[in-house]
């Protein structure tokens, strides 16, 4: 995310209008993209995240791996019913055959809260009410990219304020990041 942060500020230093802010259509269009490529990279960054933490437990031994892991990513549909036999038949599974894609099926894009939290929560990890409400800042960011995205013309944002939200985001990085290093 540090990274992308940074490119993402070098092509905002190039605006040519008042106090940094975009001067023409060309540099607001600009704006705009920069925008959703915050979101690209922040998404990229919980995919990394997650991989490295699923690399760092499929080295354990398969007795030591989090139960959490296992059950319903690893070893079943989310609609099946729960036994024991299937959580027995999660021991015998290959390390290996652990992967992000297991945590993923839903296809659904990690830069908005509720897919965030359902993919940590998947890999056995929660988030306190503190957490939580700073994960939830993700949704009015989605929202705006989301309306860029569809080609909105009415949507009004600033460079300062892509630059806040981009703060917000390599924060929110940073915490989950923590949070799988525990």
């Amino acid at each position: 995310m540090e990274d992308g942060k940074n490119k993402i500020l070098n092509v905002l230093a190039k605006f040519s209008g008042t106090e940094g802010e975009p001067k023409n259509e060309i540099e607001l269009y600009i704006l705009h993209s920069m925008w959703v490529m915050m979101l690209s990279e922040f998404e990229a960054s919980i995919k990394s995240i997650a991989e490295n933490y699923i690399d760092k437990i499929k080295k354990k031994d398969i007795s030591d791996i989090h139960v959490c892991l296992l059950i319903k990513q690893f070893c079943s549909k989310s609609n099946d019913t729960l036994t024991i036999e299937k959580i027995i038949s999660c021991y015998k599974k290959d390390p290996k055959d652990i992967n992000y894609r297991n945590f993923t099926k839903d296809k659904v894009p990690k830069y908005k809260f509720s897919a965030v939290e359902k993919l940590f929560n998947s890999l056995g990890i929660f988030f306190t009410e503190s957490e939580r409400t700073l994960l939830l800042t993700l949704d009015s960011v989605a929202s705006t990219r989301d309306a860029i995205a569809h080609g909105d013309i009415g949507v009004q944002i600033t460079r300062k304020e892509l630059e806040l939200e981009l703060d917000k985001l390599v924060s929110i990085s940073r915490m989950l990041n923590s949070k799988l290093l525990r």
